[in-house]
């Protein structure tokens, strides 16, 4: 036993110089930066960002500026009241009209602020999904992790019991050796070591995928080689109630449900400002420039400001307007259900995965000791194969019902841990998995 434990100290210490030793955190932090999904959606709240200002709500002014040249070539034939006469060929007139304008809307039933309000609302709501998408991915980077510590372990068990099955094949073969075995004996011992090594190879190919698929979370090459030295240690959370309280206030799901209903209450009032009557202000500054080889004037040159004010008013546009207003308390009236629904969702969510979390626990603890009465029935039972007073089919039950046992406790505890890490989620305490990123 001494001489097992310094060699896996040995194994472990040596695979820490030779790849990666990959820790929750660490796992998180690289996800981060370079996971594909979380960099669209920043991308996606960059333009949402970019696009709340003034300007995009309507609440500046446009200022624009032109600049018209004309010129044309008149063969002419004038005869005037006086009877004089005048014939020009390839007369040349030219004209030059330049101008700056602004046009600013000065009141439209409030709709530019309804629109800035809009904007801003839409920015958080990129912010909020930048957020959900951090958070489903954080989600699936631990319960991937701890599945690979789990598959680790349960690799553990299943090499444990290859172990216990090679000892055993010998056992039977010494036997026959010495003639007080049976044939019978050393092949059911080899059927079993067999079917141990099958166990183990797949369970050693699924710890492989995990890990590939923990790297793809990563945004990592498939064949990038690191170690989990760490263990699924259960938190002690909060209560059922605790836990819904912060839900409902900070879950992204339903914060996102709350914002589109804020969304759909200002489309309400941007329809309601069609009824308004509009006010604009126009205002310039125009330099027109004339030549002319016909006509009454030779040159004309004129320039200045203008302004003015434009107003306009709806009496009626075939009742469009109601139709819309009518429409958009239709989906505010959706969008207060769908809050309704989604908080329901999330309390259904809980109160499941809290019970899930506690049978969870409590399977973790009987297992345990379950666990420690078959570690003491393996060992009286090989002692008693070794002598020959119970049966290949008696030690094998005996082994059996160590590995169900084992296997049950591994996977309570990983149970326990992903009910564990979704409760955090639905709370939106997901950062309590590891330490505050900044």
């Amino acid at each position: 036993m001494k001489y097992r434990i310094l060699l896996l100290l040995f194994l472990t210490a040596t695979a820490g110089f030779a790849q990666e030793v990959l820790t929750l955190k660490s796992a998180v932090e690289t996800a981060l930066k370079n996971n594909f999904s979380i960099i669209l959606q920043d991308n996606n709240a960059e333009i949402l960002r970019n696009n709340n200002t003034a300007g995009n709500a309507g609440m500046l002014p446009s200022v624009g500026l032109t600049a018209t040249q004309n010129n044309t070539v008149y063969t002419t034939h004038q005869e005037a009241f006086s009877g004089a006469v005048k014939d020009l060929a390839n007369a040349m007139n030219t004209s030059l009209n330049t101008g700056m304008q602004l046009n600013w809307t000065l009141f439209d039933g409030m709709n530019m602020f309804v629109n800035k309000k809009t904007l801003d609302i839409m920015q958080q709501m990129g912010e909020n999904q930048s957020r959900l998408v951090v958070e489903d991915v954080v989600t699936q980077i631990a319960l991937m992790y701890y599945a690979v510590i789990q598959l680790e372990n349960v690799v553990d068990v299943s090499r444990n019991a290859v172990l216990l099955s090679q000892q055993r094949k010998k056992i039977a073969q010494a036997q026959i050796d010495i003639g007080s075995g049976s044939m019978l004996q050393l092949l059911q011992s080899t059927i079993d070591l067999n079917a141990d090594s099958a166990q183990l190879l797949l369970q050693q190919a699924q710890l492989r995928n995990a890990m590939t698929d923990l790297n793809y979370l990563m945004a990592r090459d498939a064949a990038t080689t690191f170690g989990i030295y760490d263990s699924i240690r259960l938190m002690q959370l909060e209560s059922y109630d605790e836990i819904v309280t912060k839900a409902l206030t900070q879950n992204t799901g339903l914060l996102a449900a709350r914002m589109d209903q804020q969304l759909s209450e200002l489309n309400v009032k941007g329809a309601q400002s069609a009824r308004y009557p509009k006010l604009n202000l126009l205002s310039g500054y125009n330099f027109i420039l004339q030549k002319s080889q016909t006509g009454f004037a030779q040159f004309n040159r004129s320039y200045g400001p203008y302004f003015g004010f434009t107003a306009s008013v709806n009496l009626f546009n075939g009742s469009n307007t109601n139709r819309e207003i009518r429409n958009a308390r239709i989906l505010l009236n959706n969008s207060e259900i769908s809050v309704q629904q989604t908080s329901l969702e999330v309390r259904s969510a809980i109160f499941k995965l809290y019970n899930s979390y506690k049978a969870a626990l409590d399977l973790v603890k009987l297992e345990t000791t379950n666990i420690e009465a078959a570690i003491h029935n393996v060992d009286l039972a090989f002692v008693k194969y070794k002598i020959g007073t119970i049966t290949d089919i008696e030690f094998r039950e005996m082994q059996q019902k160590l590995l169900d046992a084992q296997y049950l406790l591994l996977q309570s505890q990983f149970d326990a841990k992903k009910a564990e890490i979704e409760l955090l989620q639905l709370s939106g305490n997901l950062t309590n998995l590891y330490n505050p990123i900044k």
